[in-house]
């Protein structure tokens, strides 16, 4: 059952699935919804958490039916569900829209940096130049989480924020959890629209099965792994958040470094910032090497990596010159590759309707996380111009592709073929449909 192109045990999967999870948003998007809801919002992220299960294991319950890896990832899903037209608008929207996040987790892990040593816009971008860079030769270099990179990251990760967790436990008060909910439903509602960014990364996740080893076996592990990972992390990170910083939480850009420097004084600052880079880069080279995967077949080696990167490196690279010379920020890339990933998730679940048995225990999971993870389309808003836009150049391009003078020829062979050799007409359509 081991996947030719396999590589991966449950341990360095789990840690390849962790990174693609965990984004800098564990730094501040917690205290971010307890700046709206108070301690009321912990309900919500564990609430949230919860989704995840269906989401997680819809996913796993895809990959059984469709022959572990097979399918690559949600496009393949697609494909198979709603034809292989809508399958190559959903692998568009990842492969255009997805890139515009990764400058974004960059520069949230460059201004940690800044932060901690004073540093300006300059210092931030050349963090996350070099972040990006680091995650785009690594993975051409070695296939994504082959090498041990990777492993150190989010072992490094784990330990920094368990240890963050306990040094800043002597400030914790546990006045701060009242009023539990100062600003009523509305403030909780309001809470749940921050948090739900924690939901992603499933997605760029899908794109790994194929390079784990014995699919079959460790995919559900490294799914269950995963969640209990990532579920302790978030509570490590917002129950202190809370109980330290009070009503204050969300006041300040870096919360986790307001934490550490009431325990640690300015060397706090410097561990933030560590923590700011390791996440960045973590997530940075689950989604660079998510990218690479992405497409029927995996890539045979560094050639293969490459070009699959050329496009979204181009997109990567222009974000972070966008960031370098304009007001735009980490905010507006994260809502524009956001407004991609929903319409990703949404499409690859709904297949899994139609896919998976009805009523089934897996069926009711996709329903479940269909239906919740389309109400993330409501915060989207504006920002589904993107994938929208994606869509038009898409249908308009094949339109294109179908009407210019080359590929008249080819009907005309195909013709012909029909009239003298009916296995060559079959061999030829064949080529033509692919």
């Amino acid at each position: 059952m081991t996947h030719p192109h396999a590589l991966l045990g449950p341990v360095r999967g789990t840690a390849l699935y962790v990174a693609a999870i965990i984004g800098p948003g564990i730094m501040t998007l917690p205290a971010l919804a307890a700046q709206q809801a108070g301690p009321a919002s912990l309900i919500t992220l564990g609430l949230l958490l919860l989704v995840s299960i269906p989401i997680a294991f819809t996913f796993v319950a895809l990959d059984r039916r469709t022959k572990v890896g097979a399918a690559a990832g949600i496009p393949g899903y697609v494909a198979l569900a709603f034809g292989q037209q809508t399958g190559n608008l959903v692998a568009a929207w990842f492969r255009f829209g997805v890139p515009i996040g990764v400058p974004a987790l960059a520069l949230i892990g460059g201004s940690y940096v800044s932060a901690a040593v004073g540093g300006d816009k300059l210092l931030t971008v050349v963090v996350a130049a070099a972040i990006t860079l680091t995650a785009t030769i690594t993975t051409i270099v070695r296939r994504v989480g082959s090498g041990p990179l990777m492993l150190l990251l989010t072992g490094v990760l784990i330990i920094l924020i368990i240890v963050t967790a306990i040094t800043s436990s002597p400030h914790a008060h546990v006045e701060n959890l009242t009023p539990f909910a100062p600003t009523g439903v509305r403030g909780v509602c309001g809470s749940a629209l921050v948090l739900t960014w924690v939901l992603t990364g499933w997605e760029a996740a899908t794109n790994f099965t194929r390079v784990l080893q014995n699919p079959r076996r460790n995919l559900p592990r490294v799914t269950v792994a995963t969640l209990i990972i990532v579920a302790v992390l978030y509570a490590a990170v917002a129950v202190p958040e809370i109980l330290v910083l009070g009503p204050h939480a969300g006041d300040t850009e870096a919360p986790l470094a307001a934490m550490l420097e009431l325990s640690l004084g300015t060397t706090g600052a410097l561990i933030a910032a560590v923590i700011g880079v390791t996440v960045a880069l973590g997530n940075s080279l689950a989604y660079v090497g998510s990218l690479a995967e992405l497409g029927p077949h995996p890539p045979a080696g560094r050639k293969d990596r490459f070009g699959n990167l050329l496009v979204p490196n181009l997109i990567i690279f222009s974000g972070l010159l966008l960031a370098a010379f304009t007001s735009i920020g980490a905010e507006e890339l994260v809502s524009l590759c956001a407004a991609s990933q929903i319409p990703v998730y949404v499409v690859g679940l709904a297949a899994a309707l139609k896919l998976l048995p009805r009523s089934s225990r897996q069926w009711w999971y996709a329903l479940t996380a269909t239906t919740i993870v389309s109400i993330l389309l409501i915060p989207a808003g504006p920002y589904l111009a993107l994938p929208a836009l994606i869509t038009v150049v898409m249908l308009f391009g094949r339109k294109l592709l179908h009407r210019s003078p080359a590929a008249r020829p080819t009907a005309l062979l195909a013709t012909r073929a029909e009239r003298s050799t009916p296995a060559k007409l079959s061999a030829t359509s064949t080529i033509t449909d692919a």
